[in-house]
């Protein structure tokens, strides 16, 4: 009892020396208008009370944080456009790096960071200084309160490192946890109890700059001010400085996600605007529980030591407009893009889409809606009316996707083939003159009421070819088979290209038998056809090669028609590696050359069961063909400019650097250039490589997000390159992505 007498007198003492001081007329003016201070901070309801008085006090309260922040912002700017080196896009109206960030973007990543944290040190302990000011009723100027902060810089920084090790901790335990237990809920329970218990360390932030405490100090003084309120101190922290601010992020995110420009600008206001907000809590929720768990002195020395001086009038205008400048310089330089960024567009075709259908039924024929299996993906051509036209094919029959307009966001997905195909061999496809897309089919022969027959003596399969608009697909009319298979063990490779005159090129291999190869393993056969149905084809074997078929091979065959109508067809061995080129001298093929432009002649090991390997043809306008290809040895993309027809003499360019690259895929630009897409895989980035002969020039166009599988490109009705790939994270985790280099030089 004498104790709390005696402590009783002291406050009231104080409280009287509180009202002198404020009603002094030695000063002038009354710097403490609010001498009931300690009083009005035991009020409950601290962050809502702190989140009123920071909006009533916002443009005064975060100047701290546009002096530090917005220099900081500007240089890091300035920096990353000099690091950027080409790896920096405009991808949708926002800007992005593409794949994966080299050694300089990592640096300028932690750079940035340090800065951001030495900065972030100085505005936040500015803010509560000028936060307690206001609180109390002391006028404190921005920059007494900036060099008194500045002044305890060292102080503060060593109360962040104790953050961020107290942080790792935290994270390395409930890892620790859960490698332990094999329990998420019980890691999480272990996680959530000890930020709680870590979260007064925030309160610290006050004691060193408003009492001057070292960072020891400073937390052994904030935990004290939590004792008796030792949960909802924490809670407080956690949704006044943490919680709500995240929250107003994710809001902002969800709010503008349809306007990319819009988010990120958004939140670098937003990054500014949440300082104020948290100094707000942290100084009321001190001076709260200092009003309960201190003494009415101790409250007084903070007013005391508070710095005096008579702030400038803020004026909003310059303030909102260093708020806004930030995001005014991300909007201009997004859409005018004086840096000349590649600008694209991308849409992730099946991003909505359903993965299991089910038992719909598709209009179209009465049958099951067709499924898209992420290596269905086959070709793709620019269709009728500029839509863009994918052919998909996998195990079952083929299907036809096809994009309804130029972003390719809607799209209409329906069965190419009839029901009764041979589903062990690919479809081929080629785009014709007036723009509809051939396509091979096999129907299969052996078939009755109980479905196919899988008698050798009664089954066979007829090469025929199918004519697809945007909408569907229909048998050639008048078309006859191609050719006959007439055993389900043999494999088929089939490849397509229209000819100049509006007729239709058809290669096809077969297995040699074992009576027939010696060296030689398949026979390779061109199919001439005078118009797209093929109503009089000729065939006629050209060549054997010594190279395996394989069911589903969609890159070991290639087939062009020069100018000159005379064909060139292209052999990968994806066995070894090697690359043969068939060269006709005339367009009925009486005389062949081949060449071998790549000699490898033992299988090459496929790590992991990886198998990127392929290749791709174009054929210029003088006849001669140009091929990409994946080399075998080390994974580099290669690229062959041949000097003959059969590339028995050729210009040898590597375009990707080597490691595991996927792809390629190939087309000729308006202006005669060789167009070279493919996956970098070991940099998660799709790039496009613009040849001029052998000198080409590297555009990383877009970031693979997950894993690559499969890529098609064409040109499209403005002569751009539009690419086509799968972004696979596993089983049900893929989207089919359409990829448009707007910019591309």
């Amino acid at each position: 009892m004498e104790l709390s007498r005696e402590r009783l007198v002291a406050d009231v003492a104080a409280s009287v020396a509180v009202r002198m001081t404020s009603e002094s007329p030695e000063d002038g003016v009354a710097n403490d208008r609010h001498p009931d201070a300690c009083a009005e901070m035991r009020r409950g309801g601290v962050v809502w009370l702190a989140y009123a008085f920071a909006a009533r006090h916002l443009i005064r309260l975060m100047v701290p944080a546009l002096l530090v922040f917005l220099p900081i912002g500007l240089l890091a700017v300035v920096a990353l456009a000099l690091l950027v080196d080409g790896s920096a896009a405009v991808v949708n109206g926002d800007f992005e790096l593409i794949g994966t960030p080299g050694p300089p973007l990592l640096a300028w990543s932690v750079a940035v960071l340090v800065v951001s944290m030495a900065g972030q040190a100085v505005a936040l302990p500015a803010t509560v200084m000028l936060a307690a000011g206001r609180l109390v009723g002391k006028d404190v100027s921005t920059s007494r309160a900036m060099r008194a902060a500045a002044r305890r810089w060292p102080t503060t920084m060593a109360l962040a490192l104790v953050g961020v090790v107290t942080l790792a901790a935290v994270l390395t335990t409930g890892v620790g946890m859960l490698l332990w237990t094999g329990e998420q809920a019980t890691a999480y329970t272990v996680m959530v109890a000890l930020v709680l218990t870590a979260m007064p360390a925030l309160l610290a932030v006050a004691p060193v700059v408003l009492e001057g405490r070292s960072a020891r100090g400073a937390l052994a003084r904030a935990y004290r001010l939590t004792a008796g309120a030792s949960f909802a101190t924490p809670l407080t922290l956690v949704f006044g400085v943490v919680f709500l601010p995240a929250l107003a992020a994710r809001a902002t995110d969800w709010a503008l996600s349809e306007v990319p420009m819009a988010t990120v600008a958004a939140g670098s206001v937003l990054a500014l605007l949440i300082v104020p907000f948290q100094a707000a809590v942290i100084t009321r929720l001190f001076l709260h529980r200092l009003a309960i768990k201190g003494t009415t002195p101790e409250f007084q020395e903070i007013i005391t030591r508070l710095p005096e001086g008579e702030p400038r009038p803020i004026r909003p205008v310059p303030v909102l407009s260093a708020l806004l400048l930030p995001s005014l310089l991300y909007a201009g330089a997004v859409l005018i893009n004086p840096l000349g960024w590649l600008e694209v567009s991308e849409t992730a075709v099946t991003e909505d889409w359903s993965r299991d259908p089910g038992s719909e039924v598709s209009a179209q024929d009465g049958r099951a809606r067709p499924e898209l299996d992420p290596s269905d993906l086959r070709v793709l051509q620019a269709g009728q009316g500029g839509r863009m036209v994918m052919l998909m094919d996998g195990f079952g029959p083929a299907k036809l996707l096809t994009c309804m307009d130029s972003s390719c966001t809607q799209t209409r997905f329906t069965w190419a083939e009839p029901p009764d195909v041979a589903g062990r061999y690919t479809a081929a496809g080629a785009r014709l003159a007036d723009g509809r897309l051939v396509m091979s089919t096999w129907a299969q022969e052996g078939v009755n009421e109980d479905g196919p027959v899988w008698d050798e003596k009664d089954w066979r399969a007829r090469l025929g070819l199918l004519i697809c608009d945007a909408m569907a697909c229909v048998p050639a009319p008048g078309g006859k088979p191609v050719t006959e298979v007439t055993s389900s063990d043999h494999d088929r490779t089939v490849a397509l290209a229209a000819r100049p005159g509006g007729g239709l090129l058809v290669a096809h291999l077969y297995e040699l038998s074992l009576s027939e190869s010696n060296v030689d393993r398949e026979a390779l056969l061109i199919t001439t056809c005078e118009d797209p149905s093929c109503t009089r084809p000729r065939t006629k074997e050209v060549a054997k090669v010594p190279a395996a078929t394989y069911p589903y091979d969609k890159r070991g065959l290639v087939v062009g028609v020069g100018p000159d109508d005379r064909p060139v067809v292209l052999r990968f061995d994806r066995d070894t590696g090697s690359i043969f080129v068939i060269s006709c001298a005339d367009p009925a093929c009486a005389q062949t050359r081949i060449g071998r432009p790549v000699r490898a002649d033992w299988p090459y090991y496929i790590e992991g069961g990886y198998d990127p390997a392929g290749a791709a043809m174009v054929i210029r306008p003088d006849g001669l063909p140009m091929i990409a290809y994946r080399d075998v040895t080390d994974g580099a993309i290669k690229l062959l400019d041949c000097r003959t027809r059969e590339c028995s003499q050729d210009d040898t360019a590597t375009v990707s650097e080597s490691g595991r690259n996927a792809g390629p895929a190939m087309a000729l630009d308006q202006d005669g250039r060789a167009l070279v897409a493919y996956q970098d895989l070991d940099r998660e980035r799709i790039v496009v490589a613009t040849c001029t002969g052998t000198r080409c020039t590297r555009t990383p166009v877009t970031t693979i997000r997950r894993g690559g599988e499969g890529l098609a490109m064409a040109l499209d009705g403005r002569g751009r390159p539009t690419i086509a790939w799968i972004d696979v994270g596993g089983w049900n985790d893929w989207d089919l992505v359409v990829t448009r280099p707007l910019t591309l030089s």
